[in-house]
């Protein structure tokens, strides 16, 4: 028999939660962070709205009622933008708990404590979100229903008992002390979930977001979806790392079909997997493109996975094509080996060019990405790079954005294991959030800023990927002070492309922190590429 005290806990994890989940960014797509907790909090009968600030205004009847407010933090950008969303968030519900997700919040947890974030979420955080909204819906029940007071001769006062008053919000730091001890889910969980297929409802439809560009044939509705989560590699530079630390988790073969069947009849034609590697895990991914391929044999996909990967498991390649691939975005970060090693991305120069090539043999389409500027970056290093993708044919292959990302070190970042980072560094930006550094050349410095602004009018104007990569290439000369060589540009393979391309390389424009201010929409791409952030 139970006793009351579990009856009504049982009551109590029945108690409907008003939550809020937002994003502030999520490069072109429908965030998975989003669908992914929306449907365990459905599920269990919480009253969820969603909201991605890319593509919705934020409600604030929503916000103003909410319990519990989620922003997910999965990169550098969306968690500066959401930095200045907290403040307003605050202001509109001083009462709602707020908690940060994904990638970013526990490797930024100081800094949002001092916001007056209440739970930090890293990791497989669907379990630890389901947990924080029925420990709160706990917490709420048992506010509402406790017994009457009992007074000093222990009769009954007939008088509920209330929490004390809130403080009064003079600041985020009283706001903090006053929430600093109520976590108890744990800030990183690698637990291994039984994920539910993703719930879309209350999103802008895929056709808001970004479209696939095929040359000559028009674009394509785009849907996506996630296969796998974390990475079993340790690249330095990657914030996946001081989270998962080397650890990655499955999601369902099932639920990724499901969520793929729910985007085609939405409308998708195209379908871009956001796993951080997809060769990850080899069985998984060769058993989901042939299921994939045999339930949608018209729909293609792309994926991300390391030019490690390519080459070791260059077999797969040719089958990879023949169920759908349309094209591979691959971390390449630079064609230096020093840099490469210091990074410890795990391939060298020949590596990418063997790649490269064998895609080219293989008539497939490789998307490579890059971090040119570094502390270790020269102007001979740069023009190198140029040299390289005008010599092997991959000009439009290379979005200009791609051009001018300096690297970025976070907190956690494995880069500050190497002495020489350390000694570049200088002191942590809680508000940039980042540790700012300079490269010995200031050439350098100026060519990235000019590299952004080529990158940016090229956008805003639709110039061409040639013709964006033409003025890269004088200005890289120019930089050198010496006469730009002749371009050697044989004739140009046009490719498939994102028309946003889903690269995490950008700090928000004021633009965008202007919109985030006042809970705006944002409708705008970065303008400036000036982080490397979230790279294979």
């Amino acid at each position: 028999m139970h006793n009351h005290r579990e009856l009504d806990f049982q009551w109590v994890r029945r108690v409907t939660m008003k939550i809020v989940l937002i994003s502030t960014y999520e490069l072109g797509r429908q965030p998975f962070g989003l669908v992914s907790p929306a449907a365990w909090l459905r599920r269990r009968g919480h009253a969820v709205a969603c909201f991605d600030l890319t593509r919705q205004e934020l409600d604030s009847g929503e916000v103003h009622s909410a319990e519990l407010i989620a922003i997910y933090l999965p990169m550098h950008t969306a968690t500066r933008l959401a930095c200045k969303l907290i403040p307003t968030l605050r202001a509109q519900n001083s009462q709602a708990h707020i908690c940060c997700y994904g990638l970013y919040a526990p490797m930024n947890a100081e800094y949002l404590r001092s916001l007056g974030v209440g739970t930090i979420l890293g990791g497989e955080f669907e379990g630890g979100l389901v947990r924080l909204a029925e420990r709160l819906s706990c917490a709420e029940k048992e506010e509402r229903f406790l017994p009457a007071q009992v007074g000093p001769s222990d009769e009954p006062t007939g008088k509920k008992l209330r929490r004390p008053a809130p403080l009064e919000m003079t600041g985020a730091e009283d706001f903090a002390l006053d929430h600093r001890e109520e976590q108890l889910e744990p800030m990183i969980s690698m637990e291994r979930l039984k994920f539910e297929v993703p719930d879309r409802a209350g999103l802008a439809p895929i056709a808001k977001y970004a479209h696939l560009i095929v040359p000559g044939d028009g674009y394509r509705l785009v849907g996506s979806t996630e296969a796998s989560r974390g990475c079993k590699h340790l690249c330095r530079h990657c914030p996946i790392v001081p989270v998962y630390n080397g650890v990655f988790r499955i999601v369902e073969r099932d639920v990724v079909l499901a969520d793929v069947r729910q985007q085609v009849e939405a409308g998708a034609q195209h379908i871009s997997f956001g796993d951080p590697d997809f060769f990850n895990g080899m069985r998984h991914a060769m058993e989901l493109v042939e299921a994939f391929h045999a339930e949608f044999p018209g729909i293609t996909y792309d994926v991300t996975i390391k030019i490690e990967h390519l080459r070791k498991q260059e077999r797969h390649l040719a089958r990879l094509r023949d169920t759908g691939c349309l094209f591979v975005i691959s971390a390449v970060e630079s064609v230096d080996d020093g840099i490469l090693e210091r990074l410890d991305k795990g391939h060298t120069r020949e590596d990418f060019l063997y790649v490269a090539r064998k895609f080219r043999e293989l008539g497939m389409t490789l998307h490579p990405t890059f971090v040119p500027f570094t502390p270790w970056t020269t102007v001979e290093g740069y023009l190198d790079l140029l040299r390289v993708l005008a010599a092997e044919e991959l000009i439009e292959n290379v979005a200009p954005v791609q051009l001018g990302i300096r690297l970025l070190i976070p907190e956690g970042s494995r880069l500050l294991e190497l002495k020489e980072v350390r000694r570049m560094v200088g002191a942590f930006d809680a508000e940039s959030l980042v540790y700012p550094w300079g490269n010995a050349d200031a050439r350098l410095d100026a060519l990235s800023e000019t590299v952004q602004s080529i990158a940016a009018e090229a956008d805003r104007t639709k110039e061409s990927r040639a013709a964006a990569f033409a003025r890269i290439w004088e200005a890289a000369y120019a930089a050198a002070g010496v006469i730009a060589a002749e371009l050697p540009v044989k004739e140009l393979r046009t490719v498939p492309f994102l028309s946003e391309p889903w690269y995490c390389c950008a700090e928000p424009t004021r633009d965008q922190l202007v919109a985030i201010g006042g809970t705006a929409a944002v409708q705008t791409q970065p303008e400036r590429a000036v982080i490397a952030d979230g790279f294979v």
